[in-house]
């Protein structure tokens, strides 16, 4: 556009110079004039609009990464707590299978591990269910 613009404020000066009076040629040089201006104008509202919005997508693509790297330890602490949960609950059948083996004094030594295990089990399954909501 801005081409287009100085073409015409180089071609038409030419072409009407024979047949245009000093006023015509004046008020068509303030014309192309205030057209540039225009053109100027927009051209810098337009480069600060790009620019804003610019910012607003790195903005955005930054926020982006910190979500992904916080979902990545939310599932790193979920993979963890199931690992635990699974260790306790072997240990809570080694100690039932043992308790259904052993001795009058050993079941009760076992049936008191045997609740630990449960009572952990039951707070990491918690722990679970708060992480899963």
């Amino acid at each position: 556009m801005k081409r287009w613009f100085v073409l015409m404020s180089l071609f038409l000066p030419g072409l009407i110079m024979g047949c245009a009076s000093e006023t015509d040629l004046q008020a068509l040089q303030a014309g192309t004039s205030a057209l540039q201006r225009q053109s100027s104008t927009r051209h810098q509202t337009v480069e600060a609009r790009v620019q804003q919005l610019s910012e607003r997508v790195t903005q955005f693509e930054q926020a982006q990464i910190a979500a992904q790297r916080d979902l990545a330890r939310i599932n790193a602490a979920l993979d963890e707590l199931r690992v635990q949960l699974q260790r306790l609950r072997g240990d809570a059948r080694e100690a039932q299978i043992q308790a259904q083996r052993g001795t009058r004094g050993g079941e009760e030594v076992s049936a008191a591990r045997l609740t630990n295990f449960e009572s952990r089990l039951d707070d990491l399954e918690k722990q679970l269910g708060v992480l899963s909501q």
